[in-house]
């Protein structure tokens, strides 16, 4: 009887250590398919959305109006993207948004193969819903280096109703 014992617990151990070995098995080649294809990693960088929030409140060079002020960036995003005016010193008011974001994104971070970060994207799209990525309307881009799979990136919301202006931004280390 004391040998049934023995030769049943002796079965209930090696199916248990099968079934351990089995996970383990299992385990690893999953791991391995998923080091083999990286998905981009992104960190929420709160720089970021500093850097676009207060970007956004600076000072253009573009007067739409005869005795009007001088435009934020966020409204001359808003102007292009609706009305495409001419600013009053005869630049397009798209072109003058694209060459103010770029100059502040230059004077802030340093991009080249040999330094910190390697490149940047900035997107500025209209979306109608904003529940949904894929509706949305280019406005302008900006990109510059090499963008690989890992980046901070942020992104800031201009009102623009009936939908919204998303400006996103990525920086790639």
């Amino acid at each position: 009887m004391e040998k049934i014992r023995k030769k049943k617990g002796q079965e209930e151990i090696v199916g248990f250590v099968l079934i351990v070995v089995i996970i383990a098995i299992a385990f690893v080649v999953f791991l391995g398919i998923r080091l083999r294809n990286p998905e981009p990693v992104q960190k929420e960088s709160e720089i970021l959305y500093q850097f676009i929030e207060s970007s956004m409140e600076q000072t253009t060079d573009c007067v739409i109006r005869e005795n009007g002020k001088n435009l934020a960036l966020n409204e001359l995003i808003r102007e292009c993207h609706s009305f495409g005016n001419t600013c009053l010193n005869g630049e397009n008011s798209c072109d003058v948004s694209i060459a103010s974001l770029k100059g502040m994104i230059d004077a802030s971070w340093k991009i080249s193969p040999q330094d910190v970060y390697k490149g940047y994207e900035f997107k500025v799209n209209y979306y109608l819903n904003s529940s949904s990525e894929d509706d949305g309307e280019e406005i302008f881009s900006l990109v510059k280096g090499n963008c690989t799979s890992a980046y901070i990136g942020n992104s800031y919301f201009i009102p623009q109703f009936p939908g919204n202006i998303i400006v996103s931004g990525k920086i790639c280390p």
